[in-house]
């Protein structure tokens, strides 16, 4: 689909959205215990403390972004009380989680609630993996073959999260999913039907690791039981690579990270590694072609628009056409489009509300529309034509 277009000298582009997706937020204990029946974590070389939501925190300020947080949440249990969820953990019906507890649990949930307009609370998993008799396997919703647990464990897992959250005054439920191990499926309605059951609005994985019941309706994006699934690409980092430089792997919205890639082993020097990814990203999403999503269904939605829709000019405007786009409420709302090279132009829209005008640099500008309700030709125009 053509996501830009050149006429008369002048650029219009529909960007594709850059979003931070940061995974296996969550853990108290930085050892990968994969080697021994235990989570893949971070392979930190001590446990994580408040300084590591601080440097998210200041990663989410410097981006003016709400960053995901993909969470595993088991070490947050207060009561042990996921002893009684099957799969839910390594040590099942022995699981104690007291070591995890304490004044540590609680500054960081104070945090996290107090810093929610920084934080895009994710789901993606209560232990990550599944236990049966005390051996692992990957992973928690789905089997390595992209098998659906069954019904009533998928269930029961996505209440346990609920109450993990609920326990550390996290009310509300996120609207997004992370699969765990990228194990995940579609085509047939089945987990997404679950998901849109808990609030679940965006799933962000890798489609060529999923169980496909049927292709999905564009490469790069997809939709089923009002639930929109993203291709997210390749990870930025490998998951296990501590203090990680900074990356750029070409156009796709989700940019993946594992928090240990974002952490220094010191934790006072964390920011040290954040501000480099910081100034990275906002390096590369200063021209045309790319805009930094604000949080989670912005970045959907503007990737729904470059993805699926069309560029015409004629008769000196601009036509943005939005047919092609599903019906989903979660999609709706606004969607951004720059023009470069229109020196001094302000511009006007027939069918939408221009929300803000930012003059990005001398000669680029990004316009924020808010289509009316059920227009689906947006039509741009000059206020001050030459």
């Amino acid at each position: 689909m053509m996501t830009d277009i050149q006429h008369r000298n002048i650029k219009i582009t529909l960007p594709m959205p850059i979003f931070l997706v940061i995974e296996d937020v969550g853990w108290w204990q930085g050892v990968d215990g994969s080697s021994y029946q235990e989570p893949f974590r971070n392979n930190l070389n001590r446990c994580h403390c408040i300084e590591d939501y601080q440097a998210l925190a200041h990663l989410a300020k410097r981006l003016s972004m709400q960053i995901a947080l993909g969470m595993v949440m088991c070490e947050w249990d207060r009561t042990d009380f996921l002893k009684n969820i099957p799969g839910a953990t390594w040590m099942g019906k022995a699981w104690n989680n007291q070591k995890n507890t304490g004044p540590q649990l609680d500054r960081v949930s104070e945090y996290l609630n107090a810093h929610a307009h920084l934080f895009e609370i994710a789901l993606h998993g209560v232990g990550h993996e599944f236990w049966i008799d005390g051996q692992m396997e990957r992973s928690e919703f789905h089997d390595s073959d992209g098998n659906m647990r069954s019904k009533n464990c998928v269930i029961r897992h996505l209440e346990a999260f609920e109450r993990l959250l609920e326990q550390n005054h996290i009310l509300s439920f996120p609207r997004l999913f992370i699969p765990p191990a990228l194990n995940h499926s579609f085509g047939d309605g089945s987990i997404q039907a679950l998901l849109k059951r808990f609030g679940i609005d965006y799933v962000t994985t890798k489609f060529c690791r999923s169980r496909q019941f049927t292709a999905p309706k564009h490469p790069k994006l997809t939709w089923e039981s009002g639930v929109m699934l993203l291709e997210r690409g390749d990870a930025l980092a490998s998951w296990d690579k501590v203090a990680s430089p900074p990356a750029w792997n070409g156009p796709q919205p989700i940019l993946a990270l594992h928090w240990g890639n974002l952490l220094h082993s010191q934790p006072e020097r964390n920011f040290e590694i954040v501000d480099q990814w910081a100034d990275m990203l906002l390096s590369k999403t200063s021209g045309p072609d790319f805009i930094l999503a604000e949080d989670a269904a912005a970045c959907w939605r503007q990737a729904a628009v470059h993805y699926l829709a069309k560029i015409k000019t004629g008769n000196n405007r601009i036509i943005v056409d939005l047919n092609s786009l599903p019906k989903l409420s979660s999609i709706s709302g606004a969607f951004s489009i720059t023009i470069q090279g229109g020196h001094n132009l302000s511009w006007q829209a027939d069918n939408a509300k221009i929300l803000e005008q930012k003059k990005v640099s001398e000669d680029l500008v990004t316009l924020k529309l808010l289509p009316e309700q059920g227009k689906k030709e947006i039509v741009i125009f000059p206020a001050n034509p030459h």
